[in-house]
């Protein structure tokens, strides 16, 4: 039976005996609890169990992860991470235990986390101006460490399950209207890169699939329209040394084809050919990748110089707002394609969303637009039929 002594108002000594060391001494773990009398015997609680738990196997495995901290469990876990996510992923949530957990709960031992350290941390979070998202993003990552010190009977349970995630402020969605998309096509006639932005207005895809397109997954034979298969991406890394690698989409929905019109099959036969010139003038410098848009030495486009050099300089030559993302070049396929009366199903697969109702949650906005003009539509349908 632990030991509790009273060491102050709302502070005690617990006291648990582990084991005999080789000499025969008695080896107890001592914590000092703040709190109530019932706070500490409920520790006492937790902590006999997991003795008990343990008592087969190396003291080490037990005792020492009662002097476990926040930063090294962290660093145990993104050791372990390292191969099991993206290089882009991993350093994003190096990043993110780095400007947000570490500074406050480092220091702090990993049996004493308490679902109430985390929810003042996310308070102090958000009173510094973090955003619901990114807090959520390092509720999530806090939560996957912990259940892996669970599994690894670091810790009796995770904390964080006990904490509701901050909600997220729903941020006003930015995209063209019919009248800017035909603006900024106009522009893009003044970009080298021209091709490149019209054909992800004119398909909606991702950044990663654009750039990471491959003649080989083209199809330029039919005369009314283009097809291709998304099937790999390209991802930069963001950490020293750059490069970049092929992935897989990150769901089976992203593995899709999407369709495009007719002028765009024109045009792309032409840029193959002018791609094609440049591999025989760099000769041996040309890094075929077969990349429908790649850098002059056939190197994948980088996003932030794209974005830098070409889609910003766009926006401006359109008179567009310059808060307009690339991915908004995405949002804005699938909200005209919307309010063209293309059904929702055919956006929703085109676009490579998870569900049709991801669909009509995200652009619920252009749906309510919909079904405001629909009486007026089925109104002309009847009458143009009885007439």
């Amino acid at each position: 039976m632990a030991q509790i002594i009273i060491r102050g108002p709302n502070k005690h000594l617990v006291r648990i005996f582990l084991q005999r060391d080789g000499n025969g001494k008695r080896v107890y773990l001592n914590r000092t609890i703040t709190g109530s009398k019932k706070e500490a015997e409920r520790w006492a609680r937790e902590n006999e169990y997991k003795r008990d738990l343990n008592r087969d196997k190396s003291p080490d495995i037990w005792f020492g992860s009662q002097k476990l901290t926040i930063n090294k469990l962290l660093d145990r876990w993104l050791l372990i991470w390292e191969n099991r996510v993206r290089e882009n992923s991993h350093l994003w949530y190096s990043q993110l235990m780095k400007r947000y957990v570490r500074p406050t709960l480092g220091e702090s031992l990993l049996v004493q986390l308490r679902a109430n350290n985390l929810e003042d941390l996310y308070t102090r979070l958000r009173s510094q101006g973090l955003s619901g998202r990114t807090i959520r993003h390092v509720h999530a990552r806090l939560r996957t460490a912990l259940q892996w010190a669970v599994d690894s009977e670091l810790i009796l349970k995770n904390v964080a399950e006990l904490v509701k995630a901050p909600s997220i402020e729903k941020k006003e969605m930015l995209f063209l209207s019919p009248d800017a998309a035909r603006r900024f096509l106009a522009a893009t006639e003044q970009n080298s890169w021209g091709l490149t932005l019209r054909f992800s207005l004119a398909t909606g895809l991702r950044p990663e699939e654009l750039f990471g397109l491959q003649w080989r997954a083209l199809n330029l034979d039919d005369p009314k329209r283009g097809a291709a298969r998304i099937q790999k991406v390209i991802v930069h890394f963001a950490g020293k040394g750059g490069g970049w690698k092929w992935h897989e989409p990150k769901s089976l929905k992203g593995i899709r084809t999407v369709f495009f019109p007719s002028r765009l099959v024109s045009e792309l036969k032409r840029h193959r050919i002018k791609q094609n010139e440049q591999k025989l003038k760099r000769g041996s410098a040309y890094e075929d990748n077969d990349l429908v848009f790649a850098t002059i030495v056939g190197k994948p486009i980088h996003r932030k110089l794209f974005i830098r050099y070409h889609f910003k300089p766009t926006l401006k030559r359109a008179g567009l707002d310059k808060q307009i993302r690339l991915y908004d070049l995405r949002h804005s396929y699938v909200t005209l394609s919307l309010l063209s009366g293309v059904p929702v199903k055919v956006v929703s697969e085109q676009a490579g969303h998870a569900s049709v109702a991801f669909t009509l949650d995200t652009y619920a906005h252009v749906l309510t637009e919909e079904r405001e003009t629909a009486s007026d539509k089925l109104e002309n349908f009847l009458l143009t039929e009885t007439g």
